[in-house]
């Protein structure tokens, strides 16, 4: 009961601005706002400008004179964004921003609460623990870690770690954006093994900033944009050279290419099938690829006839997740079989030896004669 009461006040304090008294007597202000730019750092509006002043809804939080036990919990999400600001900005549609003088004071004074031991983390982005737990599981205990780090390596001082999300209840999201939030994380925790350490955990905040519940339906689409066209670049790091290859023998190796923009050493499966009877192939497993490289691996294929035939190929990596784009392998089949060899050679044979039959009648009749 005590939690969920502390859970309540958290969140209406986030709506209107008002700091939850905790049981031991101190107070809580939570400074905080949905992501204001692009994946690319491009401001999408300019509003954060003005609500950083000390009349602003973000700003009034800060400045004020509160009690001598209050705290601070500070979204390293919006820091970054005020960081962006301070160094002067420029938005999406190509106008310079208002905010650098307002971000660059807002940003001291979170650096004089900080440096006077007041300034807590909050999970980044402040997101609805629903969402994070029903659609990027196993998370949780990350983005505590993640966000204390992130917080202090911005403010350049120690700040407290959050010790749960503020934000915990249920809110609407559409259909397709759960799909794609879903199917996006998915590649990120199948590619997570090959990624540099801080590409990796940008990319995983990034999705954090999806599920604030006080974020307009227009931006997060923007985000869910940049978010998908990301995990559509990682789908791709590892991958298949394409091809297409001619059979002249029953038994022929194929030189497949595997090509990984990774730092790191991927260890994969190729997943082979043969799209017809003609053609048998099998699995090749184990293969490892040098980060930033590529390398020719050579699958051993049977034909069973001539004809037309093609292999489709995956990468797969060790634990199962597929991480590449299906590469179709388009086959020509000229091999003849060994039962046309057999009936070819054995009709010569037959020729050769009629010939000499001939021949020898040929000797006999002149000696006859």
């Amino acid at each position: 009961m005590k939690r969920l009461l502390v859970a309540t006040l958290a969140s209406l304090a986030l709506m209107i601005g008002v700091a939850p008294v905790h049981a031991n007597g101190t107070s809580l202000i939570f400074i905080t706002a949905p992501a204001h730019r692009d994946t690319n750092g491009k401001f999408i509006n300019d509003q954060l400008a003005m609500q950083l002043t000390p009349v602003g809804t973000i700003g009034a939080l800060l400045y004020s004179k509160p009690s001598p036990g209050t705290r601070w919990a500070v979204d390293p999400a919006l820091i970054e964004d005020v960081i962006d600001m301070s160094d002067g900005y420029t938005l999406v549609d190509g106008t310079i921003g208002v905010g650098k003088d307002f971000a660059k004071s807002f940003l001291a004074q979170v650096q004089e609460l900080a440096a006077s031991g007041r300034v807590d983390a909050m999970v980044y982005g402040n997101p609805s623990q629903y969402w994070e737990e029903h659609l990027t599981p196993h998370e949780k205990n990350y983005l505590l870690g993640a966000s204390q780090k992130r917080l202090a390596g911005l403010l350049k001082l120690e700040v407290g770690a959050p010790t749960s999300y503020v934000s915990v209840n249920y809110f609407s999201l559409p259909r397709q954006t759960v799909i794609d939030i879903r199917e996006d994380y998915n590649t990120i925790q199948s590619s997570a093994i090959y990624m540099d350490p801080l590409d990796l955990e940008n990319i995983r905040l990034s999705l954090t900033k999806l599920f604030n519940p006080s974020m307009s339906a227009a931006v997060r689409a923007l985000l869910l944009d940049d978010l998908n066209q990301n995990a559509n670049t990682l789908s791709r790091k590892i991958r298949l050279a394409p091809g297409r290859f001619t059979v002249t023998s029953a038994s022929q190796n194929l030189p497949i290419t595997i090509i990984n923009d990774f730092p790191g050493v991927a260890k994969v499966n190729l997943i082979i099938n043969s799209l017809n009877e003609r053609v048998s192939a099998h699995d090749i497993k184990g293969i490892t690829v040098p980060g930033k490289s590529k390398i020719q691996v050579m699958v051993p294929v049977k034909v069973l006839t001539s004809g037309d035939s093609a292999l489709s190929v995956i990468a797969q990596n060790r634990k199962g997740d597929l991480i590449s784009e299906t590469q179709i392998y388009e086959l020509s089949l000229k091999v003849i079989s060994p039962i046309a060899t057999w009936i070819t050679s054995a009709a010569a044979i037959t020729l050769f030896l009629a010939a000499i039959l001939q021949s020898l009648r040929r000797v006999r009749r002149k000696r006859s004669a």
